[in-house]
């Protein structure tokens, strides 16, 4: 693919790559859970927690850590002692424990219908059926219209393709 016809600035755009799992620092666990650095690494050293991931200030923690923490803190409240939270949470999945919490741990699936124009051109809209948010009278409006347009613009395009070959390359027929 040429150069010119990739938006400014995107020469320089790396490859696509998976996105990596969420890390933490110890200082996001502590601000998202309210619970401190020190508590955190005794959770850790009881079997609460599994150990972090590399040692020192360069130690990074996933959800996992993050939910089984909010999970400690909630079975604490109810004053249960620590022995039983480790007895009850061992045993549990991240997704378990993301039920328990009511915490969603994959982004909602998605589905989209497809309305081809042209073998070419394709428009795809989110299908929000099943949802419970319906789309606003206006954007199927708005669909119509640019359904329409494209439509119209692939036509002239097409005509224009036709005059090429039956008049030759540059449009009058003297070539």
């Amino acid at each position: 693919m040429s150069s010119h016809r990739l938006p400014p600035g995107s020469s320089n755009l790396s490859r696509f790559e998976r996105p990596r799992p969420v890390r933490y620092t110890i200082a996001d666990l502590e601000h998202e859970t309210g619970v401190s650095a020190r508590t955190i690494r005794y959770y850790i050293s009881e079997g609460l927690l599994q150990p972090a991931y590399g040692r020192g200030p360069s130690a990074t923690y996933d959800a996992d850590h993050l939910l089984r923490l909010r999970m400690i803190q909630q079975l604490k409240d109810e004053r249960l002692p620590l022995a039983d939270i480790k007895e009850r949470i061992s045993q549990l999945t991240p997704d378990d424990i993301a039920v328990m919490l009511k915490v969603q741990m994959a982004p909602q699936a998605e589905s989209w219908r497809l309305f081809s124009l042209h073998p070419d051109f394709t428009i795809a809209v989110r299908d929000r059926t099943g949802t419970g948010s319906a789309r606003p009278i206006s954007y199927d409006h708005a669909f119509d219209l640019i359904v329409e347009y494209a439509r119209t613009v692939l036509d002239d395009l097409g005509h224009e393709e036709e005059n090429r070959e039956r008049f030759g390359q540059n449009g009058r027929g003297d070539d």
